[in-house]
């Protein structure tokens, strides 16, 4: 199904540049026009980090060009989702998992395109997020209008899916979010340079005095200090699709593992029990850590599917905590509760980036390479970057999570100097996208 998505979407691909001559809707800029951008991402499923960064991106867009020279369209899969995070002229434009045609018709009512999502070129999730944003650069480069990735991620992809990265993201410039990511880009062939992660610069985290007032009313004190942890289930992706297992579903009446329509989740007693055993050692490093240091349990879902990895987890915890749930609280709520922290565990990359404005020091459980590039960065990979593979997980979380809070202090002041390095960084991003756009469009007025 994966490879009959991605003919697809070479077809329309091939064919986008008669969207010119053929009847429909079209755009292209022309002076006294506002620039019509297109910001292309995994948005609308509760996924914290996703959410914010896109939110971070329209406004630092609108900023480079002037709220009335500019119409920003998000796609989402759930407008209600992203009700409050922009502001009333940002436009919403909805998709589901069946979106080729919808795409394409977005791509062509605007005049540029920004690939939002992270995870940009990769077979970790779902091959087809990749083949969506695939599409978006081929239908974008058919027309003759500029696409930029901004702060991507470029990993590990199979065979087909590196082909077609090669041929729709041809004319697309990348500006990965590691090192390691811009290598994975040149192997590919793609042209590029390093920046960071685009979720450095989202303000719109609730004050501290409304984080602290939520916690208050989920048990905590207001005096110990706040351990946050942040699971996930690492071994249900990739996403695949699969026609058979729908229509069986459909048949029995038995639809388990399913993600969206003929999309399921991986599934089998090697991945179940790779999770149960995560699971406890995630409890095991916690809750001896926990014995040791008086800190207050905060459990953190960062996108609605943590929601089951978290209850599995507060279930093992011996003392009770805080719960904070993408499902149940906006981005803004989760941010500012991951500002509040006094020290974080996390598999989740942007729980990760968002904690960084209180500085907290960080014990990454790291299931890909982003939270491995991070660290790398970082210089922790040595001493507090963990696998959710790794034998005896519950021993090295707990001696990661003791050694980093009695250096908490130093960690404190390394992590304040990284994070102002990072929004220098998404400076110069913000600069080389509106010069890249400017020279795409040849514009002169902006």
């Amino acid at each position: 199904m994966d490879r009959i998505l991605c003919l697809l979407i070479y077809m329309i691909s091939a064919f986008s540049g008669s969207a010119k001559i053929l009847p429909g809707p079209y755009e292209e800029w022309e002076p006294g026009k506002r620039l019509k951008i297109l910001l292309v991402g995994y948005n609308g499923a509760r996924n914290t980090g996703s959410d914010v960064r896109v939110a971070a991106i329209a406004k630092q867009v609108k900023a480079l060009f002037g709220e009335e020279q500019v119409q920003i369209t998000v796609m989402t899969l759930d407008a209600g989702t992203l009700q409050g995070y922009f502001d009333e002229d940002v436009e919403l434009y909805s998709f589901s998992s069946l979106f080729p045609v919808s795409l394409y018709r977005a791509c062509s009512t605007h005049h540029a395109a920004i690939l939002c999502e992270g995870s940009t070129l990769k077979s970790t999730f779902a091959n087809a997020l990749t083949l969506f944003l695939c599409e978006a650069s081929g239908v974008m480069a058919g027309q003759g209008k500029p696409c930029i990735a901004y702060g991507s991620e470029v990993g590990t992809m199979e065979p087909f899916l590196e082909r077609a990265a090669r041929r729709l993201c041809r004319d697309t410039c990348f500006i990965t979010r590691t090192q390691e990511s811009l290598a994975a880009l040149r192997r590919l062939g793609l042209r590029g340079h390093a920046g960071t992660d685009a979720a450095w610069s989202y303000d719109g985290a609730v004050p501290a005095q409304e984080a602290e007032a939520l916690l208050r009313k989920q048990g905590w004190d207001g005096e110990k200090p706040l351990l946050g942890i942040a699971v996930i289930n690492p071994f249900c992706w990739p996403v695949r699709a699969s026609v058979y297992k729908w229509l069986r579903g459909l048949a029995d009446g038995n639809l388990a593992g399913q993600y969206d329509k003929w999309y399921f989740f991986s599934d089998s007693p090697g991945r179940r029990e790779a999770y149960r055993r995560y699971i406890r050692g995630f409890a095991a490093g916690t809750r001896a850590f926990l014995k040791k240091q008086d800190y207050f349990p905060v459990l953190i879902g960062m996108e609605k599917l943590d929601a089951k990895a978290c209850r599995a987890l507060q279930a093992r915890l011996s003392c009770p905590g805080a719960v904070f749930l993408s499902g149940d609280w906006s981005a803004d709520v989760m941010t500012g509760v991951l500002h509040r922290l006094s020290l974080l565990v996390t598999s989740r990359y942007h729980a990760a980036v968002l904690s960084m404005e209180g500085a907290c020091p960080i014990v990454a459980v790291s299931m890909d390479e982003r939270l491995d590039g991070i660290m790398r960065e970082l210089g922790y990979d040595r001493d507090y970057l963990l696998h959710v593979t790794d034998e005896d997980l519950g021993r090295k979380i707990y001696r990661a999570l003791m050694a980093a809070r009695t250096d908490r202090e130093a960690i404190h002041r390394h992590i304040l100097a990284q994070r102002a390095h990072y929004l220098e960084m998404l400076d110069e991003m913000g600069a080389f996208l509106k010069r890249y756009l400017q020279e795409g469009l040849q514009l002169q007025s902006f």
